[in-house]
């Protein structure tokens, strides 16, 4: 497990946030995964062969060399840091055959990193190092995703040929598109969805909307259930925003050590049941959806009515949410400080809204 403080900032962490806080997050985080990845790498080192250990210490220059970050763009890349994670529980288990089958493997991770970061994958969004994979998902991303999705029952052949949706490249194209709107609506927004995710991967026969998970960070799933272009930046944005939470609780409990995991909570937006986790986590992302349809309306008059709706409709949500959180013993005080800081941001935004929706003429008028 990455390092973890004590300390609580007054933050959400949204890309409104005071650039002081989200740098700080980022300097905790990267300082975090460093410690932790060098570390399992001097592990690795003493266990590997000494042909294994002259790859990897080659690969490893090759990657500071493909991006001028380029070691903290390894230790947040989701392959590298999903190969720590197996390398690592193969070490606490003691089991010395699966640590040198991971040894093995460094030199393959290493070098795929390296491709992603040098330009070298076959798609990516439009303007970002974020990659677009379906088939070519990298196997330890793959053994990481169950139960979000079971690779093993992808059918073989060509991305066009694999279930329904439509080809790669054309939601390349759309997810371009899609982050091009998010940047218009709110530049500081689409600069963390590129600070946050490094790949997407479009699976078109998968059960879900969108999806993501602590344990594959980095990676953010996208099903074929998104109708608009409006829908696809809503997914990008929902599961960007997972993101930014999964790396605060990597530094910090969000909620306290033997809180129940128990669904006792009713989603106000969905009616869904969650854990305080789950229920805190959702908070999160609504709250910052809100926020993005309303920058969304004011950049796109045609649009306008249906971002403004969204964003109210959402808040009622948020509403009902606040005080059930407010209330809930289990928080730490890094979520406390989460909540009411959300909670602050959407009272202001709340007399905003409704003025919106007063001016916005009948849906069929």
């Amino acid at each position: 497990m990455y390092g973890q403080s004590t300390k609580a900032l007054r933050s959400a962490f949204h890309p409104d946030a005071d650039p002081e806080s989200l740098q700080a997050l980022r300097e905790a985080f990267l300082a975090s995964r460093r410690d932790y990845s060098t570390r399992t790498l001097a592990m690795c080192a003493e266990m590997a062969p000494d042909e294994t250990r002259k790859a990897i210490g080659n690969g490893l220059r090759d990657v500071l060399r493909a991006a001028p970050d380029g070691e903290d763009a390894l230790y947040i890349d989701p392959v590298f840091s999903t190969w720590v994670h197996f390398f690592n529980r193969a070490v606490s288990r003691r089991n010395e055959d699966e640590v040198r089958f991971h040894c093995a493997r460094l030199d393959e991770v290493i070098g795929r990193v390296k491709q992603r970061l040098s330009g070298r994958e076959p798609l990516y969004i439009a303007g970002t190092q974020i990659a677009v994979q379906q088939e070519d998902v990298d196997p330890y991303i793959m053994a990481a995703t169950p139960p979000s999705y079971d690779f093993a029952g992808q059918k073989a052949g060509t991305p066009e040929q694999i279930g329904p949706g439509h080809p790669l490249a054309l939601q390349q194209e759309l997810l371009g598109i899609a982050m091009d709107n998010i940047g218009k609506a709110w530049p500081e927004l689409r600069a963390q969805i590129e600070d946050v995710v490094q790949i997407v991967g479009y699976l078109p026969d998968a059960s879900f909307r969108s999806c993501s998970a602590a344990r594959y960070a980095g990676v953010i799933y996208l099903g074929n259930m998104d109708e608009r272009l409006l829908d696809v930046e809503e997914s990008i944005v929902h599961e960007a925003g997972h993101q930014v939470l999964y790396r605060v609780g990597e530094l910090v409990e969000l909620v306290k050590p033997g809180t129940s995991q128990k669904a006792d909570f009713t989603l106000p937006w969905s009616g869904s049941r969650r854990d305080l986790f789950g229920f805190l986590h959702a908070f999160y992302i609504y709250t910052l959806l809100t926020k993005y349809f309303w920058h969304r309306a004011a950049v796109n008059e045609r649009e306008r009515r249906d971002c403004v709706r969204r964003a109210a409709l959402i808040q009622i949500g948020n509403r009902r949410a606040i005080p059930m959180l407010l209330q809930a013993s289990d928080l730490s005080a890094q979520g406390r400080q989460l909540v009411e800081v959300l909670a602050e941001d959407m009272t202001r935004l709340e007399a905003e809204l409704e003025a919106a929706l007063d001016e916005a003429p009948p849906r069929n008028g």
